[in-house]
């Protein structure tokens, strides 16, 4: 998926072409310096030929920090900048610091294995725990802390499995306070709009 440019550009890039004097290291170091490249082999080919090999990383999220969108991998190294107009349809991290916690929120979600694949987006709020957005509108508000999150996210999708809670048009469920769940329903028509609580920070 990388762009091979820079592969090129590295290769004949040296301060000799004679094959014995090429400090394949050095290549190799340059390459990994790349978000698209998780491991390089930089080989000679005797007599003229330079063999480079490209293990590629895997993008499996979208990370918007602010205005600016990047494809990161399950690890959260970021790969490259991706325009709007051509997202690819992957889960959305928001949020700075997002992509640094890509794999907690995996392991996360993998102890919810039937929510996983409903996940549209998931925002880290203030640094420190995350808001899931499920593809049918609903937020989940998780507590901070791995354990205390997945043990809330677990809890959910057990309810879900025997209630169906998604998709029945609630707009947020919190479960930041260890076993209570607090819903956010929609507004009537002709009831008074109540301000957004302040976000955290």
């Amino acid at each position: 998926r990388m762009d091979p440019r820079p592969v090129y550009e590295i290769a004949l890039d040296q301060k000799t072409t004679a094959m014995p004097l090429l400090d394949v290291a050095a290549i190799r170091q340059r390459l990994l310096e790349y978000g698209w490249v998780k491991d390089a082999r930089v080989s000679r080919r005797f007599p003229d030929t330079l063999v480079i090999d490209i293990v590629e990383r895997e993008p499996a999220a979208l990370w918007q920090d602010e205005d600016r969108l990047t494809l990161i991998d399950a690890e959260g190294v970021v790969l490259d900048r991706v325009p709007v107009s051509q997202m690819p349809d992957l889960p959305l991290l928001i949020g700075k610091g997002a992509n640094t916690h890509a794999i907690e929120l995996d392991r996360l979600l993998s102890a919810a294995p039937a929510l996983k694949p409903q996940l549209l987006s998931a925002t880290w709020v203030g640094e420190r725990r995350w808001d899931l957005i499920f593809q049918s509108g609903e937020t989940v508000a998780l507590p901070e802390g791995d354990q205390a999150a997945s043990s809330a996210l677990t809890r959910f999708a057990n309810m879900d499995k025997s209630a169906g809670l998604l998709g029945r048009g609630i707009l947020r469920f919190d479960l930041r306070i260890p076993g209570k769940m607090t819903v956010r329903l929609p507004r009537e028509p002709g009831e008074p709009i109540v301000p957004e609580p302040a976000s955290e920070s």
